[in-house]
């Protein structure tokens, strides 16, 4: 695939000064976004979705996977949680997906519409519910059910709010002046 696609972006930017320290501003606001959360931790509502955008949007599928583990990393031992290493796979899977539909691209609505039901259903839905039930020996039934409702609420919020902070985000030319301050950098 190109690095044109109109649909999926596969790249990256190569690790420059700026994609660093925009890498760790957004790392660090997303520790603090997943920790602002209302409702049990298997439920519960959090804002970390809105740094994980921002870094698909921003820095591509394979940095914002990896700072999706990172983050997840760092926010157990912050937190004093338990740390379980099969919930980097859906971390890596959620900067991922943001990364290939937002990236490079301009924040249109079905773009939108498509990550989040990819996020919210295969990733969130299916495979997390099933690695809370293993690690944590809930019900299967229970948490299914209540994960459903929770993300068919988490698929409207989070639509409508990604979509109004990154056509801001757009509306400014943030995103096109980092990008070409990275071209700049490169070209020296």
């Amino acid at each position: 695939m190109s690095e044109n696609n109109k649909f999926i972006s596969w790249k990256s930017p190569r690790l420059t000064v700026s994609v660093l320290t925009l890498s760790a501003m957004l790392l660090a606001v997303d520790v603090v976004f997943y920790k602002i959360a209302f409702g049990p931790s298997y439920v519960g509502f959090n804002l970390g979705f809105i740094s994980t955008a921002l870094m698909g949007y921003f820095l591509g599928p394979w940095l914002a996977g990896g700072l999706e583990m990172a983050s997840d990393v760092i926010g157990t031992l912050l937190g004093g949680g338990t740390f379980a290493f099969p919930f980097l796979i859906t971390a890596f899977l959620g900067g991922m997906v943001y990364g290939m539909f937002l990236h490079k691209k301009e924040p249109g609505i079905w773009s939108i519409i498509i990550t989040n039901l990819l996020l919210l259903l295969p990733i969130s839905l299916l495979i997390d519910t099933w690695l809370v039930h293993i690690t944590y020996h809930v019900a299967w039934n229970v948490l299914f059910w209540s994960r459903l409702g929770r993300n068919a609420i988490d698929f409207v919020i989070q639509t409508i709010l990604l979509y109004v902070i990154l056509k801001a985000i757009d509306r400014t030319g943030l995103r096109d002046r980092f990008e070409s301050r990275l071209k700049n950098q490169l070209n020296k």
